[in-house]
């Protein structure tokens, strides 16, 4: 059961890869020593996780997002030098390219396999991000995240 839930959450997002390590190591130290207190420690550390990766997966709710994809790009485009109000502008254009991208995608014939169609999302993203992104986004950034969300996408 976590395994499953662990493998669709990194399939939803990557980023999430430190819970798959932590499960790892939990099994690990299960196969390692098989007494009666290792197996409990065992079964209350996959508690925990479990328990954890539901908090990880309601997130995006206390986040205030209709979902984890767009949660997933507030996790792209955050930095921990924003103020308040720089994170509450991230939280609107977290939900915006998504929506541009699909719809942009939606129009293009196998996208992933034409040069062209792949540079029109890529500027997509690019203007999106260069029209709404704080004034801290530098140029530079701005190309750093622009190929995170592409290769996300």
């Amino acid at each position: 059961m976590v395994r499953c839930r662990l493998e669709k959450m990194i399939a939803t997002n990557p980023n999430r890869v430190d819970y798959h390590e932590r499960y790892q190591e939990i099994i690990h130290a299960y196969n390692k020593e098989q007494d009666r207190a290792t197996i409990e420690k065992t079964f209350l550390d996959l508690m925990d996780l479990a328990n954890t990766m539901t908090d990880v997966e309601r997130r995006y709710v206390r986040e205030g997002f209709e979902s984890d994809e767009q949660l997933i790009m507030y996790d792209l485009l955050f930095r921990e030098d924003l103020s308040k109000q720089d994170i509450q502008k991230i939280k609107k254009v977290s939900v915006n390219p998504l929506t541009k991208i699909k719809a942009k995608i939606k129009e293009l014939d196998h996208w992933t396999d034409k040069q062209e169609a792949q540079a029109a999302v890529g500027n997509l993203i690019r203007d999106t991000l260069w029209a709404e992104l704080p004034a801290s986004y530098d140029v530079e950034s701005i190309g750093v995240y622009r190929k995170k969300i592409f290769d996300y996408v």
